[in-house]
């Protein structure tokens, strides 16, 4: 047993560290699912108003208010999280006071099985972010990941005796080195930009490319027929439903239709860059000038939270670009208060409007900078690294 206990604690520390550096790497992509979570618990608990089966109106309750009043702290939980993940992993490895680690990660991973479990069960916030950007989990393998994992946890809390406290003093002094790095990371990360990019805008990739599919969809269409006899419903594929209309399925006294679907036999060749990665208020053909020549991006996904300090950093740098083959662009979510912006700051650039899902995942600070070359990513700046002037 002791070896299995072992085994055990190898497994679930490593875990813990793993996925808690992957969020510590970008906080700012684990606010944004916080923030999803925070909108769908705080929609869910708003009393609904129906008149007749009209939906005529939503009324704050108390539990929503309070799920709105945790989304401008979504950060700080990020950090929070992340770090009590690495932190509590690590402490688990070295014994480090393992039964106060044991219950906390116990409660910890409660609280993450209770959110998968609602993102699984209601299929709301279908990618719950567990290891950021790096590794997609569906709903139900997040779900499941988090049962086998309160599993073992369990195992070692009933296997508690067989743990033998680290006292020794360099358990104290390296534990709280890595809460100091912990910590460290996230808030470096938050406010510069991540480590190592997950994203498809990371530095290297050409984003044009990353717009195609790899290779041509295959889908796969199901029909779902009722069989009024039996009550039961009946999945057919295509070919099946091609062979069996004219047989039995065309019957409207024995079959009734209800649903059809079309599943991705190769999502894997999906284009990386989807279709919504485009201008809102101009066409595909200006877009494309995007990807032509040398282009620096004034990325603003949040006009509203914007660190404007940057804004009189940008007027600078823009003064460099006169004599360089440089061209700036800005993109914003708000293109009228863009303009206010622009005409205070005296930013004499064209700008576009597009999502402000796609400009946060483009760069992660409000606002920073991304260099394109014939549609090549160059180079990122956060807003606190945006330079006086950039070398060809």
């Amino acid at each position: 047993m002791k070896i299995a206990v072992n085994i055990v604690i190898l497994i679930v520390g490593i875990l813990f560290i793993f996925s808690g550096l992957i969020k510590l790497n970008d906080p700012v992509g684990t606010q944004i699912k916080l923030e999803e979570y925070f909108d769908v618990f705080a929609n869910d608990s708003r009393e609904k108003i129906f008149v007749g089966n009209e939906l005529k109106e939503m009324r704050e309750t108390s539990i929503s208010t309070f799920f709105e009043a945790l989304k401008p702290f979504a950060l700080s939980f990020a950090i929070l999280i992340s770090a009590l993940e690495v932190i509590w992993g690590f402490s688990l490895l070295i014994r480090f006071r393992p039964k106060l680690t044991l219950w906390s990660l116990f409660l910890l991973i409660v609280f993450f099985t209770g959110l998968t479990f609602y993102s699984w069960h209601y299929n709301k916030v279908t990618d719950c972010g567990c290891f950021g950007d790096a590794i997609k989990l569906k709903p139900f393998e997040s779900f499941l990941k988090d049962v086998v994992l309160l599993f073992l946890i369990g195992f070692l809390l009933w296997q508690s005796k067989k743990i033998t406290p680290n006292t020794q003093k360099w358990a104290w002094i390296s534990n709280l080195l890595v809460s100091l790095a912990s910590f460290g990371i996230g808030l470096y990360t938050a406010y510069y930009l991540p480590i190592i990019d997950f994203l498809p805008y990371k530095v290297g990739n050409h984003l044009p490319s990353l717009m195609k599919s790899k290779e041509p969809l295959r889908f796969e269409n199901t029909y779902i027929y009722t069989n009024l006899k039996t009550g039961k419903d009946e999945i057919f594929t295509e070919k099946e439903f091609s062979e069996l209309w004219n047989k039995k399925l065309s019957d409207s006294t024995t079959y009734k239709y209800k649903d059809f679907k079309q599943t991705l036999l190769n999502p894997e060749a999906e284009a990386k860059i989807g279709a919504d990665f485009r201008y809102i208020d101009a066409d595909t053909t200006e877009m494309n000038k995007m990807f032509v020549g040398k282009k620096l991006l004034f990325i603003v996904p949040d006009i509203g939270k914007t660190n404007l300090k940057a804004f009189e950093k940008f007027s600078v740098l823009l003064k460099s670009l006169k004599s360089s083959d440089i061209v700036p662009l800005g993109l914003s979510s708000d293109k009228a208060q863009m303009e206010l912006l622009c005409h205070e700051y005296q930013l004499p650039i064209e700008h576009h409007t597009m999502d402000s899902k796609i400009l946060k995942a483009m760069i992660r600070t409000n606002p920073g900078l991304i260099l394109l070359e014939n549609g090549t990513v160059r180079k990122k700046w956060s807003y606190l690294q945006i330079p006086e002037k950039i070398l060809n």
